[in-house]
Protein backbone atom coordinates (compact mmCIF):
# COMPACT_ATOMS: atom_id res chain seq x y z
CA UNK A 1 0.00 0.00 0.00
CA UNK A 2 1.14 3.56 -0.67
CA UNK A 3 -0.48 5.06 2.48
CA UNK A 4 2.43 4.36 4.88
CA UNK A 5 4.80 6.03 2.42
CA UNK A 6 2.58 9.09 2.25
CA UNK A 7 2.33 9.22 6.05
CA UNK A 8 6.10 8.88 6.37
CA UNK A 9 6.64 11.76 3.95
CA UNK A 10 4.07 13.91 5.78
CA UNK A 11 5.59 13.19 9.20
CA UNK A 12 9.08 13.92 7.85
CA UNK A 13 7.91 17.26 6.45
CA UNK A 14 6.21 18.20 9.74
CA UNK A 15 9.34 17.33 11.71
CA UNK A 16 11.53 19.40 9.40
CA UNK A 17 9.08 22.35 9.66
CA UNK A 18 9.06 22.17 13.47
CA UNK A 19 12.86 22.31 13.56
CA UNK A 20 13.14 25.29 11.20
CA UNK A 21 14.40 28.34 13.14
CA UNK A 22 11.66 30.92 13.56
CA UNK A 23 12.43 34.59 13.01
CA UNK A 24 11.78 36.57 16.21
CA UNK A 25 8.68 38.72 16.00
CA UNK A 26 9.26 42.36 16.91
CA UNK A 27 6.49 44.88 17.49
CA UNK A 28 6.27 47.83 15.14
CA UNK A 29 8.08 50.91 16.27
CA UNK A 30 6.20 53.91 17.55
CA UNK A 31 6.14 56.67 14.94
CA UNK A 32 6.84 60.30 15.79
CA UNK A 33 5.93 63.07 13.33
CA UNK A 34 8.31 66.04 13.61
CA UNK A 35 7.24 69.36 12.16
CA UNK A 36 10.03 71.94 11.72
CA UNK A 37 8.17 75.24 11.96
CA UNK A 38 7.90 77.69 9.04
CA UNK A 39 9.97 77.22 5.86
CA UNK A 40 10.27 78.66 2.37
CA UNK A 41 8.82 82.15 2.14
CA UNK A 42 7.68 81.88 5.76
CA UNK A 43 10.84 82.63 7.70
CA UNK A 44 9.25 82.90 11.14
CA UNK A 45 10.95 84.96 13.83
CA UNK A 46 14.47 86.32 13.30
CA UNK A 47 17.26 86.86 15.82
CA UNK A 48 19.47 89.87 16.38
CA UNK A 49 22.25 88.12 14.46
CA UNK A 50 19.79 87.28 11.65
CA UNK A 51 19.25 83.60 12.49
CA UNK A 52 15.86 82.70 11.06
CA UNK A 53 13.40 80.52 12.94
CA UNK A 54 12.79 78.36 9.86
CA UNK A 55 16.50 77.51 9.74
CA UNK A 56 16.89 76.85 13.46
CA UNK A 57 13.75 74.71 13.65
CA UNK A 58 14.92 72.48 10.79
CA UNK A 59 18.35 72.07 12.39
CA UNK A 60 16.68 71.06 15.67
CA UNK A 61 14.29 68.69 13.88
CA UNK A 62 17.19 66.87 12.21
CA UNK A 63 19.02 66.52 15.53
CA UNK A 64 15.83 65.35 17.23
CA UNK A 65 15.11 62.84 14.45
CA UNK A 66 18.53 61.29 15.00
CA UNK A 67 18.04 61.14 18.78
CA UNK A 68 14.58 59.57 18.47
CA UNK A 69 15.74 56.99 15.93
CA UNK A 70 18.64 56.06 18.21
CA UNK A 71 16.08 55.56 21.00
CA UNK A 72 14.14 53.13 18.79
CA UNK A 73 11.41 55.32 17.32
CA UNK A 74 10.42 55.74 13.69
CA UNK A 75 10.46 59.38 12.57
CA UNK A 76 8.53 61.29 9.93
CA UNK A 77 9.53 64.87 9.00
CA UNK A 78 6.92 67.22 7.54
CA UNK A 79 9.76 68.96 5.71
CA UNK A 80 13.42 68.04 5.22
CA UNK A 81 14.57 71.23 3.55
CA UNK A 82 13.74 74.92 3.24
CA UNK A 83 10.31 74.50 1.70
CA UNK A 84 6.92 75.99 2.53
CA UNK A 85 4.28 73.59 3.87
CA UNK A 86 0.79 74.94 4.67
CA UNK A 87 -0.14 74.67 8.35
CA UNK A 88 -3.14 72.43 7.73
CA UNK A 89 -1.05 70.04 5.61
CA UNK A 90 1.52 69.39 8.34
CA UNK A 91 -0.82 67.55 10.73
CA UNK A 92 -2.47 65.85 7.76
CA UNK A 93 0.89 64.30 6.83
CA UNK A 94 1.11 62.88 10.33
CA UNK A 95 -2.46 61.57 10.12
CA UNK A 96 -1.86 59.94 6.74
CA UNK A 97 1.28 58.22 8.06
CA UNK A 98 -0.53 56.88 11.15
CA UNK A 99 1.88 58.68 13.49
CA UNK A 100 1.55 58.14 17.24
CA UNK A 101 2.70 61.65 18.22
CA UNK A 102 2.97 65.02 16.50
CA UNK A 103 5.59 67.54 17.61
CA UNK A 104 5.84 70.99 16.03
CA UNK A 105 9.20 72.67 16.68
CA UNK A 106 9.57 76.44 17.00
CA UNK A 107 11.55 79.22 18.68
CA UNK A 108 9.97 82.03 20.61
CA UNK A 109 10.32 85.78 20.17
CA UNK A 110 9.58 88.67 22.51
CA UNK A 111 9.94 92.44 22.55
CA UNK A 112 12.29 92.11 25.52
CA UNK A 113 15.67 90.74 24.47
CA UNK A 114 16.04 89.35 28.00
CA UNK A 115 13.16 86.86 27.62
CA UNK A 116 14.56 83.35 27.75
CA UNK A 117 13.64 79.72 28.31
CA UNK A 118 11.40 77.08 26.82
CA UNK A 119 7.64 76.69 26.66
CA UNK A 120 5.62 73.66 25.56
CA UNK A 121 2.06 74.09 24.35
CA UNK A 122 -0.89 71.84 23.67
CA UNK A 123 -4.02 72.89 21.83
CA UNK A 124 -6.64 75.18 23.28
CA UNK A 125 -9.96 75.25 21.46
CA UNK A 126 -10.54 78.80 22.71
CA UNK A 127 -8.16 81.76 22.82
CA UNK A 128 -6.39 80.78 26.05
CA UNK A 129 -4.68 83.47 28.12
CA UNK A 130 -3.49 86.68 26.47
CA UNK A 131 0.23 85.82 26.35
CA UNK A 132 -0.37 82.34 24.95
CA UNK A 133 -2.83 83.68 22.39
CA UNK A 134 -0.23 86.21 21.23
CA UNK A 135 2.38 83.46 20.71
CA UNK A 136 -0.16 81.42 18.74
CA UNK A 137 -1.08 84.48 16.66
CA UNK A 138 2.55 84.97 15.64
CA UNK A 139 3.06 81.30 14.74
CA UNK A 140 -0.24 81.10 12.87
CA UNK A 141 0.42 84.27 10.86
CA UNK A 142 2.87 82.78 8.39
CA UNK A 143 0.72 79.81 7.44
CA UNK A 144 -1.61 79.32 4.52
CA UNK A 145 -5.13 78.64 5.72
CA UNK A 146 -6.82 75.47 4.50
CA UNK A 147 -9.85 76.54 2.43
CA UNK A 148 -11.80 73.64 3.92
CA UNK A 149 -11.70 75.25 7.36
CA UNK A 150 -13.94 78.01 6.04
CA UNK A 151 -16.71 75.39 6.16
CA UNK A 152 -18.50 75.25 9.52
CA UNK A 153 -18.75 71.45 9.45
CA UNK A 154 -15.05 71.10 8.63
CA UNK A 155 -14.22 73.40 11.55
CA UNK A 156 -16.22 71.21 13.92
CA UNK A 157 -14.40 68.12 12.65
CA UNK A 158 -11.06 69.85 13.26
CA UNK A 159 -12.10 70.50 16.85
CA UNK A 160 -13.14 66.87 17.37
CA UNK A 161 -9.91 65.58 15.80
CA UNK A 162 -7.80 67.01 18.60
CA UNK A 163 -10.34 67.28 21.41
CA UNK A 164 -10.26 63.50 21.87
CA UNK A 165 -6.53 63.66 22.59
CA UNK A 166 -6.24 66.78 24.75
CA UNK A 167 -5.57 64.86 27.95
CA UNK A 168 -2.77 62.87 26.31
CA UNK A 169 -1.46 66.04 24.65
CA UNK A 170 -1.24 67.77 28.01
CA UNK A 171 0.58 64.76 29.47
CA UNK A 172 3.00 64.82 26.53
CA UNK A 173 3.65 68.55 26.94
CA UNK A 174 4.33 68.15 30.66
CA UNK A 175 6.75 65.24 30.05
CA UNK A 176 8.75 67.25 27.49
CA UNK A 177 8.75 70.47 29.51
CA UNK A 178 9.97 68.59 32.59
CA UNK A 179 13.01 67.39 30.66
CA UNK A 180 13.72 70.77 29.05
CA UNK A 181 13.69 72.32 32.52
CA UNK A 182 16.73 70.21 33.40
CA UNK A 183 18.92 71.74 30.68
CA UNK A 184 21.32 74.22 32.19
CA UNK A 185 20.48 77.91 31.83
CA UNK A 186 17.04 77.23 30.37
CA UNK A 187 14.41 79.02 32.41
CA UNK A 188 11.28 77.12 33.34
CA UNK A 189 8.31 78.83 31.71
CA UNK A 190 5.80 76.01 32.00
CA UNK A 191 3.19 74.18 29.94
CA UNK A 192 0.50 76.31 28.32
CA UNK A 193 -2.53 76.05 26.05
CA UNK A 194 -3.03 78.13 22.93
CA UNK A 195 -5.01 77.91 19.66
CA UNK A 196 -2.18 76.82 17.36
CA UNK A 197 -3.55 76.08 13.89
CA UNK A 198 -0.84 73.50 13.21
CA UNK A 199 -2.07 71.32 16.10
CA UNK A 200 -5.75 71.54 15.36
CA UNK A 201 -6.08 68.72 12.81
CA UNK A 202 -3.73 66.27 14.49
CA UNK A 203 -5.61 63.02 15.17
CA UNK A 204 -3.11 61.99 17.86
CA UNK A 205 -1.46 63.52 20.95
CA UNK A 206 0.26 66.70 19.80
CA UNK A 207 2.42 69.45 21.26
CA UNK A 208 4.25 72.54 20.07
CA UNK A 209 7.72 73.15 21.52
CA UNK A 210 9.10 76.70 21.76
CA UNK A 211 12.58 75.50 22.65
CA UNK A 212 14.23 78.87 23.30
CA UNK A 213 13.97 82.59 22.50
CA UNK A 214 15.56 83.38 19.17
CA UNK A 215 15.06 87.06 20.04
CA UNK A 216 17.49 86.69 22.95
CA UNK A 217 21.06 87.16 21.60
CA UNK A 218 22.53 84.64 24.07
CA UNK A 219 19.98 81.96 23.22
CA UNK A 220 20.28 82.75 19.51
CA UNK A 221 24.01 82.05 19.78
CA UNK A 222 23.30 78.73 21.50
CA UNK A 223 20.97 77.70 18.69
CA UNK A 224 23.88 77.88 16.26
CA UNK A 225 25.79 75.39 18.41
CA UNK A 226 25.24 71.72 17.36
CA UNK A 227 26.12 70.59 20.89
CA UNK A 228 23.31 72.68 22.37
CA UNK A 229 20.82 71.46 19.75
CA UNK A 230 21.82 67.91 20.61
CA UNK A 231 21.13 68.54 24.30
CA UNK A 232 17.68 69.94 23.49
CA UNK A 233 17.00 66.98 21.21
CA UNK A 234 18.01 64.53 23.92
CA UNK A 235 15.77 66.29 26.45
CA UNK A 236 12.76 66.14 24.12
CA UNK A 237 13.51 62.49 23.35
CA UNK A 238 13.61 61.68 27.04
CA UNK A 239 10.29 63.48 27.46
CA UNK A 240 8.74 61.37 24.70
CA UNK A 241 10.08 58.19 26.30
CA UNK A 242 8.65 59.17 29.67
CA UNK A 243 5.31 59.93 28.05
CA UNK A 244 5.07 56.39 26.67
CA UNK A 245 6.49 54.86 29.86
CA UNK A 246 3.55 56.32 31.79
CA UNK A 247 0.98 54.74 29.50
CA UNK A 248 0.25 54.51 25.80
CA UNK A 249 -2.06 57.14 24.32
CA UNK A 250 -5.72 56.29 23.92
CA UNK A 251 -5.27 56.37 20.17
CA UNK A 252 -2.72 53.52 20.11
CA UNK A 253 -2.77 51.82 16.72
CA UNK A 254 0.38 49.72 16.77
CA UNK A 255 2.15 47.18 18.95
CA UNK A 256 4.11 48.59 21.86
CA UNK A 257 7.73 49.59 21.52
CA UNK A 258 10.30 46.84 21.98
CA UNK A 259 13.34 46.97 24.28
CA UNK A 260 14.67 50.50 24.80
Amino acid sequence: MKLPGILFTLLTSLLAWSQTPKLPSHPQRLKIALDPGHGGEDGGAIGVKKLQEKEASLDLALALAQALETAGFEVLLTRKEDTFVPLWERAQKANDAGADLFLSLHFNAARSKGARGSEVYFLSLDQGDADAAEVAKLENAGGDRNPETQDVVAGILDDLAQKAFLQDSERLAVAIQTQLNQIGNIKQRGVKQAPFAVLRRAAMPAALVEAAFISNPKEEAKLRDPAFRKRVAEAVTQGVRRFFANGLPTSRRKAILGPR
